[in-house]
């Protein structure tokens, strides 16, 4: 179904559009007992998920499973689910 102004409706765009997602990554070195150590935090720029993290495995699962979410979420939408 074409909008009024004959472009694709955005369930279509949703639908057949790559899909992107937008995070923020902030790291640190923090000097620790038994050396040095990185951490940092994530955040989803458009739900505004957050996590930190001090294990790369943590940051990578966080990226994940945000990505995951949101594409289940979007491809029930298209498929007509409405909850």
């Amino acid at each position: 179904m074409a909008s009024e102004d004959g472009g694709a409706t955005s369930r279509e765009r949703a639908a057949t559009s790559p899909r992107s997602h937008l995070f923020a990554v902030r790291l640190w070195k923090h000097d620790g007992a038994d050396g040095p150590e990185y951490r940092g935090s994530a955040r989803e720029v458009v739900s505004g998920a957050f996590c930190s993290f001090r294990d790369w495995s943590q940051l990578a699962t966080f990226l994940m499973a945000r990505v995951e979410e949101h594409e289940g979420a979007l491809t029930g939408w298209a498929e007509g689910e409405t909850s």
